[in-house]
């Protein structure tokens, strides 16, 4: 189980196993809290989210985190082809990108992990919605069993664009390339492996 500590100023996550790690959050992210369940009847979810938003409570960027294992009721893997590698600080991770719109994401399925996010920060005051870009980042034990997911994302709004501008067939689809390289780094100064 991962728990929050507060070292003067300093935000950490802290984990003891499955990973044993640390991270300091970025001071600019409110700490909202965490939420566990089980998904899917599959696997258990620990949640941890922390957001910057605006007057409003519509949340601009976010920092979720989550620690997931399947349940002894299956013999299922965790399968990420396709995601280049990233290592923070020893940790190696699988990672990409991807734009989306919360709605669709949701109505599409309302008992996913993305689905509790969104009803876990509703209850808390806050509004994740409309067209997001998200920087993806997944621990995987040696079993493959159990990960890490970092998930940070932002509002498309601060790029001038919407989901269907930058989108395969979209009027700035080439775009996409030079906002995900600035989302990585955006994301990775948000968070600090220790």
């Amino acid at each position: 189980m991962a728990f929050i500590q507060r070292i003067r100023s300093d935000t950490i996550l802290r984990s003891d196993q499955l990973p044993a790690i640390a991270i300091q959050i970025d001071a600019e992210f409110k700490y909202v809290g965490s939420t566990s369940f089980i998904l899917y009847d599959l696997a258990r979810v620990e949640q941890h989210h922390f957001v910057v938003a605006d007057a409003e409570r519509r949340v601009v960027r976010r920092l979720w985190f989550q620690f997931e294992g399947y349940l002894e009721n299956n013999n299922r893997t965790y399968n990420y082809s396709g995601m280049d590698t990233l290592t923070l600080n020893g940790f190696p991770f699988l990672h990409n990108t991807y734009p989306m719109n919360v709605e669709e994401v949701y109505a599409a399925r309302p008992d996913s992990d993305s689905a509790h996010t969104v009803d876990f920060l509703k209850e808390k005051g806050y509004r994740l919605t409309g067209d997001i870009m998200s920087h993806r980042m997944v621990w995987l034990d040696a079993d493959l069993r159990n990960e890490l997911m970092i998930i940070y994302s932002e509002t498309l709004d601060a790029t001038g664009y919407r989901l269907a501008d930058i989108t395969e067939d979209g009027s700035a689809a080439s775009e996409w390339a030079a906002l995900s390289q600035a989302l990585q780094e955006r994301s990775l100064a948000s968070f600090k492996i220790l």
